[in-house]
């Protein structure tokens, strides 16, 4: 008789989201660390899923405890339990009046990547991106550097102050770093809505895509990013096939205005009703799109608008079906 294959071992243990509301350390901070530190190192469920045993559990707790007493995370994350007691019940004998937290070191700025890049310093130009991602979280990374850094790059080329390379260099090291995030943040759940990403077409840069991405994750909901120069009917086809609630299309500077307008109420008209047309970018404005329901984001806090109601309309529709 054949032999039966064993059974997989499935591991018991916490979820990540457990995990995160047990300890207060967000799913994402336990994702970089565990590429960075090597803590913690979870097991994994046949669907891929992360389990976190008890033990990395009480060890994660102490941590929160440390980084709670002013320690940084290179600091306390690769040391043991036994170093993580002795540290954490030190710190709590120290008197309050005495206790002289280190401060976190500051955020890059912009003027200081963009000073880097014009040295041609691509070491720096990443190393600053990665530590700014680390200081301000993924919204703060994107609204608060990312998107001016890029904003700023273009005004300079199109001034002649810099040259292809630097903006290229600066485009490849963004982008590696949002994926980066986008990587790590856990996406929202089944009700979170869902929102198609694409650039119409002779527009060959996505990462403005990547940004909105990350942005729309770190916002709890699901981000599909279709990618740039992507015709009409093509961005149709992937809404319907991947039953989105929305399509976020982006619109540069500088876009032929009638011929963008007609590309936008062909997507329009074609969407099935439910799902809603977003347009944003620095060319959005430009559009008219009259009477067509189309919502134009002219800032992060209009997309922020855009996926509150998006989700309030999803569980609205969610308790209908149920009754």
């Amino acid at each position: 008789m054949p032999r039966r294959a064993k059974a997989a071992v499935v591991p018991i243990g916490a979820s990540i989201r457990v995990v995160a509301r047990r300890t207060g350390i967000g799913a994402a901070t336990l994702r970089v660390w565990e590429r960075r530190y090597g803590f913690p190192v979870p097991q994994r469920r046949p669907g891929g899923s992360r389990v976190y045993t008890d033990a990395d559990v009480a060890r994660l707790q102490l941590i929160a405890r440390a980084l709670a007493e002013g320690f940084r995370p290179g600091e306390v994350v690769p040391l043991d339990v036994a170093e993580l007691e002795r540290l954490v019940d030190a710190a709590g004998k120290e008197p309050l009046s005495v206790r002289q937290p280190q401060p976190l070191p500051a955020a890059p700025s912009v003027a200081g990547i963009l000073g880097a890049l014009l040295a041609d310093d691509a070491d720096e130009v990443r190393a600053l991106l990665r530590s700014a991602a680390t200081a301000l979280g993924p919204k703060q990374f994107v609204v608060a550097l990312a998107h001016p850094l890029m904003v700023r790059v273009g005004d300079l080329w199109e001034q002649g102050k810099l040259e292809v390379r630097h903006e290229h260099l600066a485009s490849a090291s963004v982008s590696t770093q949002l994926r980066l995030l986008l990587g790590a943040l856990e996406e929202g759940a089944g009700g979170s809505p869902s929102v198609l990403l694409a650039t119409l077409p002779h527009e060959a840069h996505a990462i403005a895509l990547e940004m909105i991405a990350v942005y729309v994750a770190a916002s709890h909901a699901q981000p599909r990013i279709l990618g740039a120069d992507t015709p009409p009917e093509q961005i149709v086809a992937a809404a319907r096939a991947l039953g989105v609630d929305a399509v976020g299309l982006s619109i540069p500077r500088g876009a032929v205005v009638k011929k963008v307008r007609e590309q936008v109420l062909a997507v329009r008209k074609a969407l099935p009703v439910p799902v809603e047309l977003w347009i944003g970018g620095g060319g959005a404005a430009q559009i008219d799109v009259g009477r067509e329901p189309v919502r134009v984001a002219s800032s992060f806090a209009d997309l922020d608008d855009f996926l509150g109601e998006a989700r309030r309309q999803k569980l609205a529709i969610a308790r209908a079906a149920a009754r």
